[in-house]
């Protein structure tokens, strides 16, 4: 329908005619001809030119020449191209020609980048979302996966913990399996990456951390086949290409950039502020008292929490602080023609607004291009970082600050009367169940030290004209040591007097890769050519642990803490763990004219990951695209500055699962021994059937320009059907296990993409540009092996669901007569009951994924000021809170509540509110009652600046950069649900895993260039 009305238009415009805007009586009519160039001299194919305000138009060819007529003298020309400033020229006689600018983000605007090619945007093909440098540049956020929220449509990456340097999980088009890893695949020039999290022992880590976010030119995110079906198996779930910055020939050009500030801890919602000392005491008598004790009784377990002493903390002030965050930059550019370098030195540091947490990041980075000679060129690059974090346990954990937050009552004490840490564990106003959250700060150490090395060279040869060798040699390294010591006194190391666990781990990857590149121009036609590449490429990644384990530490000598001093080794462990890839891959392309274009590749993997009967396997991709603003109609309009039209079919694979999962495996120990020897028992029973998990790609597209493309609107519509899904299934108990994994199920991603660009003002010196985007993502399973249960923990497994599709008993409000909560005994909805064991299990109409995904990005200058706004936003998702039974059930009285509970509970008959009356016998079984809306949007940044540059005095130094900012984070989230008690951001599973809290940064900085 979209295409339909946009090719109306086009044609309603067309049949006005050419020059019917030109008016009786104007000057003489001339002929205009000439070239058009770039700012080297190369000429520029494909540029309108038009006569401003008339349908008078031509398009230059593939020589940069045009000509048009019937022109009148002084009429003004305007010549536009993307990727380029459009040029206005007053028309005299004679030639005219013209030299366009590249705009400042020409190199996003009109390339792609897949990690084997770099396309141009005329032919691309595929649905590819493009983030450049300067949208990353100084952000204070220790991972650049942070930085992308809400820039690109269908890319989603929630930050679920406050934790500096944590994991961040991404999803590109939604959920790409139901057991295997949806995250995509990271390429960083060119070499793909060990991803994720590597370690054993860290709470939360991402091996991409150590990644300089000012060291990065863009980053590309591939949806579509077109796009992704060139990694083979592992592209099915998306794939992000990042491109780190390379020297440019001319002056040598230095850049220093500096940033300090502080951060805060962002409240969770009213909803979900702990009780200060006085409302817990009013609640915790009157949940004893309804739960029919005594005056008395109630009285004697007040005195024994310590409801009467008159001392009281706050713990969520106890457990969190502000924080502080610094980040310095040098970076060097320059060279000739023949010789370009870039390299730069990074160093970030974080205090985490949570007590225990803390990040710190040092990194480099060296590109170096040579031309050996007008044949052979040669490339190399290498990037290294060192990343220490300290991360305090997640999830429902006593030694996790973030739930003592919410559940130590404030009658806890947190200090002894002489000002110390108290340690002591019996007694109601101690600690004999959830830690002392400020004693394990201070005392327990859950280090992370992890150096990641990233080498590369590449050496191109120019064999004949349009034939070229490229050879391609990467190496990803990372070294990890992850330290951890539990004290002797408090804690999880009290029962073993102090335990400590070492972890060394070690990865080294390694790539190879060579092609041959090739274009044949079709003689007798200008700008009509086929392209082929072809190529090899060999990868295998092999994994090194060693740890050990060791209890009984000196209480005397706190800081004896290293592993050499425990009393009793607990264990010591070793293992290796590998896998492998081989690919032969080909790309071609056919161009006529840049008007069309179809494009293809096909790639055929092996891996190591897939029984011998099952290693190899095939994929490919087709797609079209028409740029309908090269035909002669086009330009005899002028609703539209560009149209293109684009679609794409493919497969993809996903290979995202454990390295040894098809292996029966068997362990060794004494205890299945023999006469003094060694036995053996299958631990693992595997699968030599097992099968890649495959995924069917379909996406159209269209862009469009208006405007001189100063406004741009982007849609994109997909479907992805994924077949073969492994899952684990329940088999006979003979065989010794319960499940094995198998390729059954598939399941369909459908959904929408909406991208509008612009420049919305331009009055004098003040301009407005804003990027808005909006997916809309809908999942559902299409088949599913007989007998599969329906019940999959809180979800509705079955076919015409999502997945993640809400399935439990039905919260049906409070009984007004006596506070009791009421369940839903059918699906129907019209009768309820008390008793929830009752209650039927309810499929839900609320899913934990969001349904709606975006951003909205602006960016206002006026004169050398700046001003940037951000927001993100997540729609159309629920969140159940999984630990918080603690903080909203009376059985649990002794837990701190949430505010909501206080402020809405049932306590008068005929009284109508949501929340029960507070009771030691109430339900504690899984309902909707903890089911909180998840919608919220956030304003994700604010960052306003001047850049001093153009004062006179910087000029007389030529300085080409002095902009001084100052940037906020995180300011205000807005959400949807006025029971929702802690922040809405969590991930995919719907779950709060009590994560640390997340905060706000407030920074100032300055960017010089010289």
């Amino acid at each position: 329908m979209l295409i339909g009305l946009l090719t109306l238009l086009l044609f309603t415009n067309a049949a006005a005619g050419p020059g019917s805007s030109q008016k009786a009586g104007a000057s003489a009519l001339t002929e205009i001809k000439g070239i058009v160039t770039d700012t080297l001299g190369s000429p520029i194919p494909g540029v309108i030119v038009r006569v401003k305000s008339t349908n008078n138009a031509t398009i230059t060819d593939e020589k940069g020449a045009y000509e048009l007529r019937n022109v009148s003298e002084g009429a003004l020309l305007v010549f536009s191209m993307i990727g380029y400033e459009p040029q206005q020229v007053i028309v005299g006689s004679g030639r005219l020609d013209i030299k366009l600018k590249a705009s400042d983000v020409s190199l996003e605007a009109v390339t792609i980048t897949n990690g084997y090619r770099v396309t141009h945007i005329a032919e691309n093909t595929s649905s590819t979302g493009t983030v450049g440098g300067k949208a990353l540049e100084n952000k204070p956020f220790s991972t650049v996966i942070s930085s992308m929220q809400g820039q690109v449509a269908g890319f989603t990456a929630p930050v679920t913990s406050g934790q500096p340097g944590g994991l961040v999980d991404v999803r590109i088009r939604g959920l790409g399996s139901l057991s295997l890893s949806s995250s995509p695949l990271f390429v960083i020039d060119g070499m793909i990456v060990n991803s994720g999290k590597l370690g054993y022992n860290t709470t939360t880590a991402d091996a991409l951390a150590g990644l300089n976010q000012n060291d990065i030119e863009r980053i590309d995110v591939l949806k579509d086949a077109a796009a992704t079906a060139l990694y083979g198996a592992r592209g099915s779930t998306g794939v992000i290409v990042i491109t780190t910055k390379r020297g440019s020939a001319g002056r040598t050009q230095v850049r220093l950039d500096t940033e300090i500030g502080v951060s805060a801890a962002m409240n969770p919602p009213k909803a979900g502020m702990p009780l200060t000392a006085n409302q817990y005491a009013e609640l915790f008598r009157e949940t004893l008292t309804n739960s029919n004790f005594t005056p008395e009784q109630v009285e004697t377990l007040a005195e024994s929490y310590g409801l009467n002493s008159g001392k009281s903390n706050n713990w969520y002030d106890l457990v969190t602080r502000t924080g502080k965050q610094s980040q310095y930059n040098v970076s060097v550019n320059g060279g000739s023609e023949k010789s370009k370098f870039f390299g730069s030195l990074g160093y970030l540091s974080q205090e985490a607004t949570t007590i225990g947490s803390d990040f710190r990041k040092i990194s480099a980075l060296l590109n170096i291009d040579h031309k050996i000679n007008s044949k052979v060129a040669l490339s190399a690059g290498f990037n290294v970082s060192n990343v220490n974090q300290n991360t305090p346990y997640s999830s429902q954990f006593s030694g996790n600050p973030t739930w003592a937050a919410r559940s130590l009552r404030p009658f806890q004490l947190a200090y002894n009367e002489d000002g110390s840490i108290n340690t002591t564990t019996p007694g109601n106003t101690n600690f004999p169940g959830i830690y002392n959250p400020l004693w394990i700060a201070e005392k327990d150490k859950k280090l992370l030290s992890a150096t990641k090395m990233l080498g590369n060279l590449k050496l191109k040869w120019d064999i004949v004209k349009n034939l070229s060798f490229s050879t391609y040699t990467s190496v990803d390294y990372n070294g990890l040591e992850e330290t951890l010591f539990l004290n002797a006194t408090m804690g999880d190391g009290a029962s073993l007097k102090g335990r400590s666990k070492n972890y060394y781990t070690r990865y080294f990857n390694w790539l190879s890769r060579n092609q041959f590149d090739y274009r044949y121009n079709i003689p007798g036609f200008n700008n009509f050519y086929v392209s082929a590449s072809v190529g090899y490429e060999a990868q295998k990644s092999k994994e090194y642990l060693l740890a050990a384990d060791g209890s009984g530490f000196p209480s005397a000598h706190e800081d004896l803490t290293a592993l050499t001093n425990a009393a009793t080794p607990l264990g010591t462990y070793g293992q290796y763990s590998n896998y492998a890839f081989t690919s032969l891959y080909a790309i071609g392309e056919v161009n006529f004219k840049n008007k069309y274009a179809i494009s293809g590749s096909f790639r055929r993997d092996g891996s190591s990951r897939f029984p011998k009967a099952n290693r190899q396997a095939n994929f490919f991709s087709v797609g079209g695209t028409w740029n309908v603003h090269e035909e002669a109609f086009f330009i005899k309009q002028r609703f539209l500055s560009s149209l293109k039209i684009r679609s794409s079919y493919g497969t993809t694979g996903n290979a995202n699962l454990s390295n040894y999962a098809w292996v029966p495996q068997a362990s060794y120990s004494i205890a299945y021994g023999y006469a003094g020897y060694n036995g053996q028992q299958y631990s693992s029973v595997g699968n030599i059937d097992l099968k890649w998990e495959t995924s069917k790609k379909f996406d159209a597209g269209v862009d469009i320009g208006l405007a001189n493309d100063r406004f741009s609107l982007t849609v994109d519509y997909y479907r992805n059907n994924i077949d073969g899904l492994i899952r684990s299934i329940p088999t006979s108990y003979t065989t010794g296990f319960t499940a094995v994994s198998q390729n059954v199920g598939s399941m369909l991603n459908h959904g929408w993409e909406f991208t509008v660009r612009g420049d919305l003002l331009r009055v004098k010196d003040f301009t407005w540009n804003s990027n808005f985007n909006l997916s809309l993502n809908r999942n559902k399973i299409t088949s599913l092996p007989a007998g599969t249960a329906v019940t999959n923990g809180q979800y509705y497994l079955k076919e015409g669901y999502s997945f993640y599709t809400y399935y439990m008993r039905e919260f049906a409000g409070v009984d007004p007569a006596n506070g009791s909560p009421l369940y839903y005994t059918n699906e129907s909805r019209t009768e309820k009951t008390a008793n929830i064991a009752d209650a039927s299990l309810i499929v839900q109409n609320k899913q934990s994924n969001p349904k709606y995904t975006g951003g909205f990005n602006n960016l206002f200058t006026y004169k050398g000021i700046t001003l940037g706004v951000d927001f993100n936003f997540n729609l159309g998702y629920w969140i159940y809170g999984a630990s918080d039974l603690y903080q909203t059930s009376g059985t649990y009285y002794t837990y701190n509540k949430y505010r909501f509970v206080y402020d809405r509970r049932w306590t008068t008959p005929g009284q109508a509110t949501d929340v029960p009356k507070m009771s030691t016998t109430t339900d504690n079984s899984v309902s909707t009652y903890r089911i909180y809306k998840g919608d919220h949007i956030r304003f994700r940044n604010l960052v306003v600046g001047y850049d001093f540059k153009n004062l006179g005095v910087f000029k007389n130094l030529k300085v080409s950069k002095l902009h001084l900012y100052g940037r906020a984070t995180n300011l205000f989230t807005k959400t949807f649900d006025d029971r929702l008690p802690f922040d809405p951001e969590v991930g995919f599973s719907g779950f709060d895993s009590q994560d640390m809290l997340q905060y706000r940064t407030y920074t100032v900085g300055v960017n010089i260039g010289l």
